[in-house]
């Protein structure tokens, strides 16, 4: 501790605002709007830190819009400190773009309501912090970084501030709160005795292992208003402190000084991820499962927005001029989802509904923006097209939405046979849904070149601005196609009638064949015995039991942390049954069934009922299709289920191969992969807070080998855990009722306040979509081939039927990426509406130089920080744009 030499101690007042926890957001806004109205009808002379977010500025107009001008003032005149998050995100599930985004729409929001963000990454109750923490610093300009939740753990410095590094170069200086947090300098006593008291049991924490000398006092606590008597408590504490200096301030004015300070200064370094806190505070890594089905949503729409939604929108902008996206609600709409509360999973059910409704509005908003933006560059109007109803010929629309050119197996959705279906006065007598369907043939060419995966009726309706729905019952077809490759992010529209000319016979050597023995790809041998299934791949012989099993173990933990009890329940899988032959694709089906008690656990809340259920058993019923499509080097898995027992884990395992390390592995996650190592540490070195062995899964995780690696890739389920005996586990869902529990041995005491989450339960249907395919040794290779694969699994090109087309569509010839190692990570419009920013990851560990094709010239190139900053300008501008990438760095461009 550096205490012998006077430290500058700033007193910053605060809240820590929780939009919804235990309560829902509608009474939390209550108590907010209650607390800024004292702020602004009583000021004390004193500034006011609004948690590191913006969001509680929207939050307070809605219910307050005639108080916006005093709200605004007070920012103005730094009275109020707000942002500069939009919310205080989780900082692990959200992808690095949806964590840009989060800052984008703080700092806009906050200057929008003549304020001025702090320069600061502060995030003070996440469970955890990503690698990519300096990457955001360094990219908004943020000079320091203030976490609590994380770091300290035994392997940390001992250290109050320390340097944040990552990989491409970036660095942030890092402020480490004392063990208590945000709510040290709580309820700060008035008097002089008091505050001798008060200072006496928390000088050491706050002045901290700290060689600069500047330390941080936050005055405040969860949801508290501000303090009565602030005036009467500083100048008590400036007494009983001497001679150390403290002084009231903003959040801003602290940062400045600290980064002010640590000018030429040595300080320890760290890199990686934050996420140990042991000896500290809790960590709660317990939460990436929670709820898990809901991260999978919001993977999910995350991936709409960024990729099939944003690209699409910013190339019709950039081509065409097109204006009229709705983006910034869409992401705002999905960001209410993204507080660590909310996301984690630990909060009422009342918020996991209201969460839920966030994603179908974010999700549904953004499937109408792209199909807008589409619409554009294709110059397809919707009013036009309409007048012309008695010439209609229905198109197929291929979109590719990747920055990679792209073909092989396309999935189609063909609309056909239309039958009027009206609405309104009379159209009961006329209602095509009670017209049985007239076998008819099909109204596309190459039907002998597709394979038909399904065939319904279903309703389409022909929309226009101008017009009142055409609508209709069709028959729809699902099919595969073998389609020739399409630009980055280009559009290919084709009369239904000639599908004939861009569905091809699949090459000989791509099909794929099955029996009820075998499935057999150019990659893979996946053959059936009374041993199981074995997967063998062609080129490195590799062999993989592909389905593994799954296993349900009783849980009697809370939403926050699991409290895995005895031993395991195992359910292995069926013979297949054949369920698609080829030549695209091939699939067995499997399936699966475990008993186990409804309940397991008495809750406090319940124990009648819930005593009587511990006599009930429920069976948990899944099945497994196992397929190999053409064209392509991966086994794809889809588990589908349905959960009716509370109080367990439920978890896919797959068995490893003897030749894989299980030491360690590497792992997607925001902005660059992560190398997580299996740690030989006691988990219970630390009796308030065991430590869990899972860990946060993105899109991917890739074992190395000593002859080859092993990538799995998983379609939005966000835990996984590599277990020594050499196998890895994904979980499918975490099952418990209750919000918090004090008696867990894994952590003793409350973690939240205690309340029934019977919906935490995750009682009905689950999913899971994960992908295997083998890697080559050499990192960097695989690395770029498993990228891809994901790209190629997560979001896959497409093709749908516009029914209401009476004039040929033209071609867009897209936006593409070329560059070795260049993974896409973003395409939009800028904040201010002037640029089309252009952004991708180097994941190799050496320089590469890369190439962004355009739809058109550009006039002007820069380079620019995640902020959208205009920095450097690029020579060369065109319809090419050439670039280089530092070994795992973050490129942004700015093009118009």
């Amino acid at each position: 501790m550096d205490s012998h030499h006077p430290h500058t101690i700033v007193v910053v007042s605060h809240t820590h605002w929780d939009r919804e926890w235990y309560h829902p957001l509608s009474v939390m806004r209550q108590r907010l709007v209650a607390l800024v109205d004292t702020l602004l009808d009583e000021p004390d002379g004193l500034p006011f830190l609004l948690d590191g977010q913006a969001i509680v500025l929207d939050d307070y107009r809605l219910v307050r819009p005639e108080r916006a001008s005093p709200l605004h003032r007070a920012l103005e005149e730094k009275r109020l400190e707000a942002g500069p998050w939009y919310v205080l995100a989780d900082m692990l599930l959200p992808s690095g773009e949806a964590l840009v985004r989060n800052l984008l729409e703080g700092i806009r929001t906050v200057r929008e309501a003549s304020g001025e963000a702090p320069r600061v990454l502060y995030s003070p109750d996440a469970f955890g912090h990503s690698a990519a923490g300096p990457v955001l610093a360094e990219g908004f300009g943020l000079e320091v970084a203030i976490v609590w939740r994380g770091f300290g753990g035994p392997t940390d410095p001992k250290a109050t501030v320390v340097r944040w590094q990552h990989p491409s170069g970036g660095s942030v200086l890092l402020y480490h709160l004392p063990p208590d947090g945000y709510e040290i300098g709580s309820a700060l006593p008035v008097t002089s005795h008091a505050a001798t008291a008060r200072w006496r049991t928390m000088r050491a924490a706050v002045l901290g292992m700290n060689p600069l000398r500047v330390s941080l006092l936050p005055n405040g606590a969860d949801h508290h208003a501000r303090q009565p008597r602030r005036d009467a408590a500083l100048a008590a504490l400036i007494h009983v402190a001497a001679p150390h200096h403290v002084e009231a301030g903003t959040l801003a004015g602290f940062a400045a000084k600290l980064a002010h300070a640590a000018v030429d200064v040595p300080l320890p370094e760290v890199s990686g991820e934050l996420r140990d806190s042991a000896g500290w505070t809790w960590s709660l890594q317990g939460t990436f499962a929670t709820r898990a089905q809901q991260k999978r949503t919001n993977a999910h729409v995350e991936r709409l927005l960024l990729r099939d939604v944003e690209p699409w929108a910013a190339a019709a902008w950039f081509a065409f001029g097109w204006k009229h996206s709705t983006l910034r609600t869409a992401w705002k709409t999905l960001l209410q989802a993204h507080p660590h509360d909310t996301l984690c999973g630990c909060s009422a059910d009342a918020i996991a509904a209201a969460a839920d409704l966030r994603w179908a509005d974010a999700r549904a908003q953004g499937d109408a923006i792209r199909d807008a933006a589409l619409r554009s560059l294709v110059d397809c109007d919707l009013a036009q097209q309409r007048e012309l109803e008695a010439h209609w010929q229905p198109t197929l629309v291929l979109r590719n939405p990747s920055a990679r050119l792209r073909g092989g197996v396309v999935r189609l959705r063909l609309v056909d046979a239309p039958v009027p279906d009206p609405v309104g006065p009379g159209s009961a007598s006329r209602s095509g849904a009670r017209v049985p369907p007239v076998p008819s043939p099909p109204s596309w060419s190459g039907e002998g070149m597709l394979q038909l995966v399904q065939r319904s009726r279903a309703f389409d309706r022909v929309e226009s601005p101008l017009h009142y729905p055409n609508n209709a019952v069709v028959r729809v077809s699902e099919v595969l196609a073998w389609v020739e490759p399409i630009a980055g992010f280009g559009v290919l529209p084709v009369p239904l009638a000639a599908l004939g000319s861009v569905a091809q016979r699949v090459p000989t050597r791509q099909r794929v064949r099955g029996t009820e023995m075998e499935l057999n790809s150019a990659a893979w041998r996946i053959a059936s015995s009374l041993q199981g299934v074995i997967a063998t791949q062609a080129e490195s012989g590799a062999r993989l039991q592909p389905l593994g099993w799954l296993e349900s173990t009783t849980d009697a933990g809370d939403t926050y942390t699991p409290s895995l009890r005895g031993e395991p329940l195992i359910a292995h899988w069926s013979a297949p049954r054949l369920t698609a032959r080829g030549p695209l694709r091939v699939e067995w089906e499997h399936s699966a069934t475990l008993s186990r008690p409804k309940y397991a656990i008495p809750a406090a809340t319940e124990p009648t009922s819930r005593e009587v259920s511990l006599r009930e058993t429920v069976s948990i019923s899944a099945t497994a299709t196992i397929a190999l499509t053409a064209g392509t080097d991966w086994i794809e898995i889809v588990i589908r289920g349905e959960n009716r027992a509370g109080d367990h884990r439920l978890r896919w395992v797959l068995p490893l191969p003897g030749s894989l390390q299980t030491d360690h592995l590497i792992a997607d996650a925001a902005f660059g992969a992560v190398r997580r190592d299996a740690s030989a540490r006691d988990p219970r070195e630390w009796t308030a807070e065991r430590r869990l062995p899972t860990a946060p899964l993105h899109r991917w995780l890739h074992l190395t080998g000593a002859s080859y690696g092993l990538g799995i890739i998983s379609d939005g389920l966000a835990e996984y855990e590599l277990l020594p005996d050499g196998t890895v586990a994904i979980t499918l869902l975490r099952a418990v009722g209750e919000l918090s529990r004090r008696d867990l041995p894994e952590r003793p005491g409350h973690a939240g306040w205690p309340l029934p989450t019977p919906a935490a339960q995750s009682l009905g249907a689950f999913e899971a979509r994960i992908a295997l395919l083998v890697l080559p040794r050499d990192l960097d290779a695989a690395a770029s081939l498993l990228d891809a694969a994901a790209d190629d699994v997560l979001t896959p090109p497409c093709g749908e039927t516009w029914r209401g087309i009476a004039t040929p569509l033209p071609a867009f010839p897209g936006l593409t990426l070329e560059g070795e190692g260049l993974s896409f990570s973003a395409a939009k419009r800028s904040e201010d509406g002037e640029w089309l920013v252009l952004r991708c990851v180097n994941q190799r560990s050496t320089p590469t130089r890369g190439v962004w094709h355009l739809p058109r010239a550009a006039s002007e190139v820069r380079q620019s920080r995640l902020d959208e900053t205009p920095g450097i300008a690029l020579a060369g501008a065109g319809p090419r744009v050439r670039f280089e990438a530092p070994p795992y760095g973050v490129v942004t461009l700015l093009v118009r």
